[in-house]
């Protein structure tokens, strides 16, 4: 009887959060993307329902990227502060539907709204170009904040608030496409402060490629196409001068052996 009572007890407590889990769903209106060289051409909408009231927080994360800083920031030739920060994801969004301000800030490390990004440090970590493990040790949380600024510079990182929509439990926004975005899975995930807990819903993967002006079967990009076409364009004018060459020299044989019979 009594172990009866405690299993109930443990269900009734747990209930709520299965029900806001329940209840927050994500989905993308395409899982594939083509970016060409202006990639604001295109839109991706991610929508869903949640429960009404609740906050609700679009996370997306893209693959990893390394980035290279140092602290010189003149020509020098020293370059003993050079660091490639690898771990580091190579888009990290947050969308927020209220002012960061209305969330607990008890919350924001679970639902990446830390301006500082703390929660990506701990999988980040530092490749010196020289071997000094005193550097290493001693500056490698300067370096990380440093590549996290650089991708903040360039639009890649940052929260965005108050642009997810909200409609009754319906909830809607569009995915910031930026220049500099990493090819490959980004990971796109709804999280929501029910209850005095953080749930979140299934993780939608959305796939970016490369542009294309073949159809998507095949595998040549634009980029292919240029670098070839620059390749061939040197090859070509080489050719016709050579054919050139070879017609002036024709003609001046046809006239000399003219200018032979007349003698």
């Amino acid at each position: 009887m009594k172990l009866f009572i405690i299993l109930t007890l443990f269900i009734m407590l747990l209930a709520p959060d299965a029900v806001g889990a329940q209840e927050l769903s994500c989905r993308l209106d395409r899982d594939e993307i083509h970016l060409g060289l202006d990639p604001h051409q295109e839109t991706i909408k991610v929508y869903g329902q949640a429960p009404e009231q609740a906050p609700i927080i679009i996370k997306i994360e893209g693959p990893e990227r390394p980035v290279l800083v140092s602290f010189n920031k003149d020509n020098s030739l020293i370059k003993f502060s050079e660091a490639e920060v690898r771990g580091l994801p190579g888009i990290y969004q947050v969308l927020t539907s209220t002012p960061v301000e209305e969330i607990k800030p008890t919350y924001w490390s679970l639902l990446g709204l830390n301006p500082e990004h703390n929660e990506l440090r701990s999988s980040a970590w530092v490749r010196m170009r020289q071997d000094s493990d005193d550097a290493y040790s001693k500056w490698q949380n300067d370096y990380v904040t440093m590549a996290m600024r650089v991708k903040e510079e360039k639009g890649l990182y940052g929260v965005r608030q108050e642009v997810v929509h909200r409609q009754g439990k319906n909830y809607w926004a569009n995915i910031p496409l930026v220049r500099g975005m990493p090819l490959g899975e980004i990971k796109v995930t709804a999280l929501a402060v029910v209850n005095n807990r953080v749930v979140s819903s299934d993780t939608k993967l959305l796939k970016l490629k490369p542009s294309s002006i073949l159809s998507t079967a095949q595998d040549l990009s634009i980029s292919g196409i240029l670098v070839i076409s620059l390749f061939m364009v040197p090859i070509f004018l080489l050719t016709v001068a050579h054919i050139l060459e070879l017609l002036a020299q024709y003609k001046e044989e046809r006239k000399r052996a003219r200018l032979l019979r007349q003698i």
